[in-house]
């Protein structure tokens, strides 16, 4: 008889299979859900990005339209400056033309100046060109009798007003060696060597007082050249010194005899001495000063009053002096004389 086999038995329940299934399903939710929830945050942080990287966007947009329009008008502004420089170049061409043309007829009209080098004290002087014709900027040495005022107060030492006042501190061989004393001298020996050979001259010095510089008590032809060297020497013997006193350098030219027929002033501003009441105060002030020019121009006017000798004046460089070109200005045109204010290459 056959054997019987045996039947086996599931020893896992269909429940328990359910249970595994519910399970799996309930961690893949979980699993799913939690993704879901990190992509949502990393979501949320890139639109964060992406909104400040549009708003960095936004404001290098408005940085670049800034910068543009800037260089646009930098361009523009560029444009019309190379426009000016072009229109300047014409202008400065043109001028340079100008000038060599000027430089042209002032060889024609002048001849060559020639140097004249003194030094004090010397044994004899040489005046180069003594007689001849020459001009500066319109003004001609001329006349038939010329009084040539040199002014040698303390103020002919330096072109500054500072330097200036504290030059009555330094010896007298330092304000006789100072610059601007040194160019007055050859002012002077410029003046004196274009005085026409049939005219007559005196040099008159004044500061506190006046007094000639020329040897003798008269007027003295300008075709005897000892007496021009032995001025020049007495002119680059003189140490500046003291006040300004104008009035007293007008006196001494109008009591030549006969008067002069045309006057030549050397100096650097308005006086600070004089006969005006406000002179004799410790401080002189612009305004006083103003009324000491004032009494010298009455001096002038007393003795020429038809205004018919030329009064002409070189005009040192001083600061702190604006009045002074216009009322020399003023002063030389009721003669019909010039005022030069000498470029520092000059003479």
């Amino acid at each position: 008889m056959a054997a019987k086999r045996k039947t086996e038995s599931s020893t896992l329940a269909f429940l328990d299979i359910i249970s595994c299934g519910l399970g799996a399903v309930i961690l893949i939710f979980l699993i799913i859900k939690h993704n879901v929830d990190i992509g949502s945050e990393q979501t949320d942080d890139l639109k964060s990005q992406l909104a400040a990287l549009e708003e960095e966007a936004q404001k290098l947009s408005d940085e670049t339209e800034k910068l543009r329009r800037q260089n646009a008008d930098t361009e523009q502004a560029g444009k019309s400056l190379e426009d000016q420089l072009v229109e300047s170049d014409g202008k400065l061409a043109a001028l340079r033309q100008q000038n060599t043309s000027q430089e042209k007829q002032n060889k024609l009209t002048e001849g060559e100046l020639e140097k004249i080098e003194v030094e004090a004290p010397v044994d004899q002087v040489e005046l180069k060109g003594a007689g001849q014709a020459n001009y500066i900027v319109g003004m001609k040495v001329e006349g038939e009798r010329i009084a040539i005022i040199l002014d040698h107060s303390t103020s002919m030492t330096h072109p500054t007003l500072e330097r200036a006042v504290l030059a009555k501190f330094d010896s007298p061989t330092q304000r006789q060696r100072a610059p601007k004393w040194q160019r007055t001298v050859r002012v002077a020996k410029w003046l004196l060597a274009r005085v026409p050979v049939q005219s007559q001259y005196a040099v008159i010095g004044f500061n506190n007082s006046a007094g000639l510089l020329s040897p003798q008590k008269t007027w003295l032809p300008a075709s005897n050249t000892a007496d021009l060297a032995v001025t020049i020497r007495n002119i680059a013997a003189l140490s500046p010194s003291g006040g300004t006193n104008l009035e007293e350098g007008i006196k001494a030219a109008l009591n030549m005899s006969p008067a002069p027929t045309s006057i030549y002033i050397v100096t650097d501003g308005l006086p600070t001495n004089g006969s005006v009441s406000c002179a004799k105060k410790a401080s002189v002030t612009p305004a006083c000063r103003r009324s000491l020019m004032g009494a010298a121009s009455k001096l002038l006017a007393s003795s020429f009053p038809r205004g018919n000798v030329p009064i002409n004046t070189i005009l040192l460089p001083m600061t702190g002096d604006p009045d002074a070109p216009s009322l020399f200005w003023a002063w030389a045109n009721s003669s019909k004389g010039i005022v030069l204010s000498p470029s520092k290459a000059w003479p």
